[in-house]
């Protein structure tokens, strides 16, 4: 019915819609007018207002198409079943009746549409952008597990099992060089075992451990340290490097992969004060 309406100009629409109003009160005084007419059954009674209501919904919507003004379609303005939508207009849903068998007209505002439009949007962009982030997170953990060294034991940045702590040099050997894991080993009374990193402080030489003089001497610079490997002179900035060194079950362990810088040369204990 709202299809045929909708092709029907608006003169004619206007003419159909009075002749249906027409019929229908004629219908309705003429059914009053009948003595001892008898009372309709309560099926049809119920389904009255059904018919109403959808007669209601058809004229409401024949009225709303007849509204559309003539310009609009004159312009080429888009249309769906003969009523203007040019997306400034407000989008009309007829919902289904209630109560008194009236129609309820839901308008729909542009900025509604827009507003609905875009939170879907937003959830997409949310959406997307914790996916990257996700992924993003994923890739560094796996690049740096896999560009983190590992070092095996026996190798330098590794652990270096030197043996039992009973067969540790004595208090006043000279120190015991190991070339794999780049320290030299000495037994301090105090300490007790301790790893010198063979590097000098200064520039990188490799110092030498000078038996005559009872002190380690850079052959490149000058720099000399005593044998517990504190600064004695020379222009290195500090006492030489060492690693960690652990007694475990009564073995001696070297980590040459944890190092620690030496004392600046001002604080060492054996730096030698000029005359």
């Amino acid at each position: 019915m709202a299809d045929k309406l909708a092709d029907l100009s608006p003169e004619e629409k206007e003419k159909r819609i009075a002749d249906m109003k027409a019929k229908m009160q004629a219908s309705a005084q003429k059914t009053k007018a009948v003595p001892g007419a008898a009372a309709p059954p309560a099926s049809a009674a119920k389904a009255e207002p059904v018919v109403a209501a959808s007669a209601a919904t058809t004229a409401t919507a024949a009225v709303v198409v007849a509204a559309t003004p003539p310009e609009a379609k004159a312009a080429g303005a888009p249309t769906s079943n003969g009523a203007a939508t040019n997306g400034a207009a407000a989008a009309v849903a007829l919902a289904p009746s209630v109560g008194n068998g009236e129609p309820v007209i839901v308008v729909e505002t542009p900025e509604q549409q827009a507003k609905k439009a875009m939170n879907r949007r937003e959830f997409l962009t949310y959406a997307w952008g914790g996916a990257l982030a996700l992924l993003a997170v994923e890739a560094g953990v796996g690049t740096f597990f896999f560009m983190y060294p590992r070092f095996k034991a026996g190798e330098f940045g590794g652990s270096f099992v030197v043996g039992p702590e009973a067969s540790l040099p004595p208090t006043d050997a000279a120190p015991s060089p190991f070339v794999a894991g780049k320290f030299w080993l000495v037994n301090v009374a105090e300490e007790g075992p301790k790893a010198l990193y063979m590097v000098c402080t200064h520039l990188g030489c490799l110092y030498k451990w000078a038996q005559s003089n009872n002190r380690f001497e850079c052959p490149c610079h000058g720099s000399k340290f005593d044998r517990e490997g504190y600064y004695i002179e020379g222009p290195a900035p500090r006492s030489l490097d060492t690693f960690l060194v652990t007694v475990d079950a009564g073995m001696v362990t070297v980590d040459t992969g944890k190092k620690t810088l030496g004392e600046p040369a001002v604080d060492s204990p054996a730096r030698a004060v000029p005359v």
